[in-house]
């Protein structure tokens, strides 16, 4: 069965969308240190979300519109692989594992400083990760295989919640480490291959610095900021992925994958931020699906279409990621020609409703949000 195959239902698996808690954006992806050879690969996301709600809000409790709170952006991965003997590989990878960018309308109640003449401004957070993982692949006898590597992670994140009394924190990168294990079976004969690998959670010390407007009572001025140099540890989550594929019929690949997060781990409480909950958190862990189809119809041309499903939790969730599981289908295709291979695919997903913590124990309502995806993707064999 021609890569082809293979790599239109790995494109149209990846494609970029809106994932667990809103913040889980590459998968954490292996597939690179399947290939033959040594090849240099490119891959480049663009997801583009439609993610609103509502809150009651004065007067009469009428309902006021969060504004379209989840903005668009790309995930970017670049890997080498080679073949260091028969029986040993390497891989390195970059990519962007989480990331948030949410902003809320100026008007929306979580957006309004309750301080007399305190700064004003809106609900917004950020977040970027990058990592570099490096892994070794050392393969068996009877198709079996052992993977293992090292991840660097930087992190960096800023946060402002005007109804928590102006706060505001931003904190400097951090840079941490942390591992990859995993195993591997495959039948080249048959296209059949089952990975599982297990990803390490991350901890990283956050220096910061927080800002809030205090209650202006004398000697205190209105408009007066205090600022406070701090830090916070916080890890990112630990995961397992359990990917499969397996021809079912001449030129036709079954494939799919199980992505378990253990969301649990990631809590973020920096010391001065004025309510007494978590700036974030999470009480569930959630298990990603996903399920294809491939086809190759010619000896450059492959294609493929992919299921994904995330259930509900059904909880309250954090307003910096106000979505509640997911179900997604995307369509992949890969031409390969000479050296290369390009391929490309589209996703939609149905973005699950949501219920978001709001304020004096109101809560917000997101319901009927999507997001449109895109990726592109280069490999090129270098030998």
């Amino acid at each position: 069965m021609k890569k082809t195959l293979l790599q239109a239902c790995a494109l149209c698996v990846g494609a970029t969308t809106v994932q667990a808690g809103g913040i889980d954006r590459s998968g954490q992806g292996i597939n690179l240190i399947f290939e033959e050879g040594s090849v240099a690969q490119f891959r480049l996301g663009y997801t583009n979300p439609s993610v609103s709600g509502t809150m009651p809000g004065p007067p009469l409790g009428q309902p006021i519109s969060s504004g379209d709170v989840a903005k668009s952006f790309f995930t970017p991965h670049l890997g080498y692989k080679t073949s260091l003997t028969e029986q040993l590989d390497f891989a390195i990878m970059y990519d962007q594992p989480y990331g948030a960018d949410i902003a809320y309308a100026d008007d929306y109640p979580l957006s309004t400083n309750p301080i007399p003449g305190g700064r004003t401004g809106i609900l917004k957070a950020t977040a970027d990760t990058d990592a570099i993982t490096a892994l070794l692949r050392y393969k068996f006898e009877g198709g079996f295989s052992a993977i293992g590597g090292i991840r660097a992670q930087r992190v960096t994140a800023s946060v402002t919640v005007p109804a928590a009394a102006g706060y505001q924190v931003d904190t400097d990168a951090d840079i941490a480490f942390g591992y990859v294990v995993g195993v591997a079976w495959e039948k080249p004969e048959i296209a059949a291959r089952v990975s599982l690998t297990y990803n390490s959670k991350i901890s990283h010390d956050l220096s910061q610095t927080e800002s809030v407007n205090p209650i202006p009572v004398p000697p205190i001025p209105v408009g007066t900021v205090a600022t406070f140099d701090s830090s916070s540890e916080i890890e990112t989550p630990q995961s397992v992925n359990l990917d499969f594929q397996t021809g079912v019929a001449p030129r036709t690949l079954l494939f799919g994958s199980v992505r378990w997060v253990d969301w649990t781990q990631l809590v973020y409480n920096p010391p001065n931020y004025p309510p007494t909950s978590n700036l974030v958190d999470y009480d569930d862990d959630t298990f990603t699906y996903s399920l294809g189809l491939g086809y190759q119809f010619s000896d450059e041309f492959s294609g493929a279409v992919t299921l994904g499903y995330e259930s509900s939790i059904g909880d309250p969730v954090s307003n910096l990621g106000p979505t509640d599981g997911f179900w997604s289908i995307g369509v992949g295709g890969t031409y390969s020609f000479e050296k290369a291979k390009i391929s490309g695919g589209v996703r939609y997903t149905d973005i699950g409703d949501a219920t978001a913590d709001g304020a004096s124990g109101v809560t917000a309502d997101f319901s009927g949000n999507s997001a449109w995806s895109v990726g592109v993707q280069l490999t090129y064999a270098l030998d």
